[in-house]
């Protein structure tokens, strides 16, 4: 909250009883900032900020309330923030981290590159700016970023790696497209994946996920991206698997919930890992070995018997679009190709090996209890 007279309080006081005259609007269960007709309209809302899509009518409604406000303005067309460009057209909604990626300057290399960075400070610097790009429009950047700002004593490769990953912006050119879907096949796709294992350093651990909505043509619009450190101890990568799959999974339950609360429909969700003995374990009836992964686990399985997850897919490694989230463009082996394509392609359509679905998870035969 900010503002002069605690204007976030005056906000949710005044402004809010205005949109709530809106026929039929309603505050979503999902999340407290934002207000939705279903099948016509939304609103979200951040103190003076306002944001809102819909039909004519509900258009209408809002524009008669933001009207008598002149700092509650709506942003539509064409919009710029930051540098970074948002357009609408008839496809849907285009975001674009170009002009931003100009504005940016690269850091100065000395020789020799593997003695200590001169100037570390500004390699955190150059990683924060990196990673402000990431959730908006380049979901392929963070994961680099977050290695670079987490280097307590950098070196001058690591400040080539930044200058790489300044350059992979201005060189490999991505627009996140946000193309219209068939609302009567929609489905939030989950992918997930870890890198690490029991003898990784912390700095080398880390937990990436996607998730996005999908439609039976396999198009998709990016709903969420994260890359960051695991938030506990993991003993094992089949433990890191479970934990990625499981922080997946959460964040996508809002998101789906807002959009289930929009479209008046159950949106169906299936989950994507690469590990296969993470999906053994989730599908088998099995106690983990490594026992710092047992509540994801269990969180996992029961999602998938009452149907949270209507299915569970095992992908082959180099179709895991999560894996270039959980490690960086400078690793070794570096991660594969699928993030890019299908952001180039607009295709989301992984080459799957095996799957469980919920109905069969529940129909399986348990286990006998031994005498």
């Amino acid at each position: 909250m900010y503002g002069k007279n605690d204007s976030g309080r005056h906000f949710n006081f005044i402004t809010q009883s205005r949109f709530l005259t809106i026929p039929n609007i309603t505050l979503s269960s999902a999340f407290d900032t934002i207000y939705l007709v279903p099948l016509h309209g939304a609103i979200s809302t951040y103190v003076d900020d306002t944001l809102n899509a819909g039909d004519a009518p509900f258009l209408s409604s809002v524009h008669n309330i933001l009207k008598n406000y002149s700092t509650h303005r709506p942003d539509h067309g064409s919009i710029q923030f930051a540098g970074i460009c948002a357009c609408s057209d008839d496809a849907g909604v285009h975001c674009d981290a170009g002009p931003y990626a100009f504005t940016i300057a690269a850091l100065p290399l000395t020789p020799p590159l593997s003695s200590p960075f001169a100037d570390p400070k500004s390699l955190h610097f150059l990683a924060a700016k990196l990673f402000w790009v990431g959730p908006v429009a380049r979901p392929d950047i963070p994961t680099n970023a977050t290695q670079l700002a987490n280097m307590p004593s950098p070196t001058g490769a690591d400040a080539r790696r930044a200058n790489g990953t300044l350059a992979t912006l201005i060189r490999l050119p991505i627009t996140l497209h946000y193309p219209k879907l068939d609302p009567a096949t929609l489905q939030v796709s989950v992918f997930a994946d870890y890198s690490g294992s029991a003898v990784s350093p912390l700095p080398k651990r880390q937990v990436g996920f996607l998730f996005a909505l999908v439609d039976a043509s396999h198009r998709f619009f990016l709903l969420h991206s994260a890359s960051h450190r695991p938030h506990r101890v993991c003993r094992g990568s089949c433990a890191g698997e479970l934990l990625a799959l499981a922080d997946a999974v959460a964040a996508a339950l809002d998101v789906r919930l807002l959009l289930q609360e929009l479209l008046s429909r159950r949106i169906p969700m299936a989950a994507y890992t690469d590990s296969s003995a993470a999906y053994d374990l989730i599908t088998s009836f099995k106690d983990p070995t490594d026992m710092t992964g047992k509540n994801d686990l269990f969180m996992l399985r029961r999602a998938l018997l009452d149907g949270t997850i209507r299915a569970l897919h095992v992908v082959h490694g180099a179709q895991n679009p999560a894996d270039a989230l959980s490690k960086p463009t400078f690793a070794r082996p570096a991660p594969n190709d699928a993030l890019n394509e299908a952001l180039s392609s607009g295709m989301l359509r992984p080459l799957i090996r095996a799957h469980t679905t919920s109905a069969d998870y529940r129909n399986a035969p348990r286990p006998r209890a031994e005498a």
